[in-house]
């Protein structure tokens, strides 16, 4: 009934209005304030929002409306931010909006500075949430400047074409999902906003207080990690969604990946944060992604069923964490092969969005399988925890180049200062945060060229060193390395050479093994590139004076490390998992 009732609306507002006084008991009035806004009510209710329709008030308005409101944020679409039908002046056509009220800002600040706030919060609020069902291009024709302007996301409704009652309660469902999102991360979120207060500058600074508020968070928990440590979990993750922690056991390595979920309200709880367990009997893919049953019947993988949670429209722009736990107790490239593959195939689509090839080959599945046609979402991310020891696989290049490898070695028993408050709230991050603004290394050029061709020396540097062994690394390596360094430029989270440095130890150093005398070369020449000031020469106590110098080096976490793995080839073969 709710698309019946919008055709007679758009069939006869025109000539019923001109027939009889404007009253409660005119019978365009009742459908459209009651009997019209009484359907959708019936839709929105039970995702605690109200429907409010008017046909105008004391005259007939030229532009009916039925608005759906959180009310927390606004009762009236004079303020604030809500959902809208919004009929056309000629009556040809209906929208379906997320839109802003303006009557309000108008009277606090003159009509041009009022519409020049719309259109800086409709700006800022796209940047943070983004919908590819939905319209963004301002293009509405309604008649009415203030609602065309205000329109953050929209669809058109043809008179003459209006879809099916499913389409439209599933597009409806799907814009009360990105009001939900409005509400959880900007207006309910870091500052409690609403749209007639300027949304707050997400510049540089912003992920810096972000990482420092997750630092306290953590440590109200009980836990330590230094705020560069998560500036350097949260470059990775932006790098690339799929990231390594190694290190001896119990130094907290799932517990970084839970508690830095929960610290951004990704949760058990809401099924945003998931720990999957790795068995040692894994040797294929079929525990992560699915197998066909004896019958032939699809039975999806843990994998599969997360990521399809987190396909979901009205999830997209929220973060999904997966904790892949002892991820070394079955050889990685056995069962995550098709994932490491698929992974490397993203693109960014016309309209911005991120996306994979599918994870099914075609005709694995039947078209209507709700599995078939799925991809690896931009709001995913895995981060895998490894313990090296002798019951455990190593790494081959093929994963290593896939990911940043961040190593958890350094216990300090004797730190107890932890936060005394245990009430510190989560923040409410969108994916926006963490999804990657580069794939390529042309985006990169794009975005600040004399910066990624500064870079790209030091990497070249690096890399004349390693091709002394065969040892070289190519492209990929590369290009994931400039890309965490202009992301942590654009935040200001590290040191320049902070940061650096924890790309020689999460790209290049982990790729390196053996006992052939030039992995003894290419160590020393390294360490000589992160020490300029404190070079050492082979002989005999090398390693005691690289110890000595290091306090002049320029990238002392490799250069400390690269003493370690020396150390290793003394005695027999060198490793970074020593």
């Amino acid at each position: 009934m709710l698309v019946d009732h919008f055709k007679n609306i758009l069939n006869n507002y025109l000539d019923s209005i001109t027939v009889g006084r404007f009253n409660k008991n005119h019978e365009m009035f009742r459908l459209i304030n009651y009997t019209a806004t009484d359907a959708v009510g019936e839709v929105v209710n039970k995702f605690g929002l109200k429907a409010r329709g008017s046909s105008g008030a004391g005259t007939w308005t030229r532009y009916p409306w039925i608005a759906i409101y959180n009310e927390e944020i606004t009762t009236t679409i004079q303020r604030g931010v809500y959902i809208v039908y919004l009929f056309s002046q000629d009556m040809s056509r209906v929208y379906l909006t997320l839109n802003q009220g303006c009557t309000n800002l108008k009277r606090d600040l003159g009509t041009k500075a009022a519409r020049e706030r719309m259109i800086k919060t409709r700006e800022d609020i796209r940047d943070i949430i983004d919908s590819d069902r939905f319209s963004t291009d301002n293009d509405l024709i309604i008649g009415n400047i203030d609602y065309e302007m205000g329109s953050i996301f929209y669809r058109e409704y043809l008179k003459d074409n209006l879809p099916m009652k499913e389409e439209f309660i599933e597009d409806l469902e799907c814009m009360i999902g990105i009001y939900d999102d409005y509400y959880n991360l900007i207006f309910k979120g870091d500052e409690g906003l609403s749209n007639e207060i300027e949304i707050i500058d997400r510049g540089e600074s912003d992920m810096k207080t972000n990482i420092v508020r997750i630092e306290k968070y953590i440590r109200s928990r009980g836990f330590i990690f230094s705020y560069e440590d998560l500036s350097n979990f949260y470059l990775s993750l932006k790098t690339k969604p799929f990231l390594i922690l190694a290190g001896i056991s119990g130094t907290g390595k799932s517990k970084l990946v839970k508690l830095f979920s929960q610290a951004i309200n990704a949760t058990s709880t809401n099924n945003r944060y998931n720990i999957i367990s790795v068995k040692p009997d894994w040797n294929d893919s079929t525990d992560l992604f699915g197998y066909k049953d004896i019958n032939s019947k699809f039975v999806p993988g843990q994998l599969t069923k997360i990521i399809y949670e987190a396909s979901r429209q009205e999830n997209i722009n929220k973060p999904y964490f997966i904790c892949l736990d002892e991820m070394n107790l079955a050889r990685v490239e056995y069962y995550l092969s098709e994932y490491l593959s698929i992974i490397e195939s993203r693109y960014f689509r016309e309209d911005g969005k991120l996306i994979t090839d599918n994870i099914f080959p075609k005709g694995y599945l039947p078209g209507d399988d709700i599995f078939a046609n799925l991809i690896i979402p931009e709001n995913l991310y895995i981060v895998g925890t490894v313990n090296m020891d002798d019951t455990t696989f190593s790494f081959s290049r093929k994963v290593l180049d896939r990911a940043n490898t961040i190593e958890f070695s350094d216990v300090r028993l004797e730190y107890l200062d932890f936060e005394i408050e245990d009430d510190i709230e989560p923040l409410m991050l969108g994916n926006n945060w963490f999804r990657t603004r580069f794939i390529s290394i042309k985006d990169a050029l794009v975005s600040d060229k004399d910066y990624v061709v500064k870079i790209n020396n030091r990497i070249v540097a690096i890399n004349n060193i390693l091709a002394m062994g065969n040892k070289h690394f190519g492209y990929r390596v590369r290009d994931e390395i400039v890309f965490y360094m202009l992301e942590n430029k654009k935040h200001s989270l590290l040191d320049e050479n902070v940061a650096f440095d924890y790309q020689i130890m999460q790209k290049v150093l982990p790729a390196i093994t053996g006992s052939d005398r030039v992995i003894k070369d290419i160590l020393i020449h390294l360490y000589n590139y992160c020490n300029p000031d404190g070079e050492i020469i082979d002989g005999i106590n090398y390693i005691e004076m690289g110890e000595q110098n290091l306090e002049t080096a320029l990238y002392e976490r490799t250069a400390s490390k690269i003493l370690m793995m020396l150390r290793g080839y003394e005695d027999g073969f060198a490793s970074y998992w020593q």
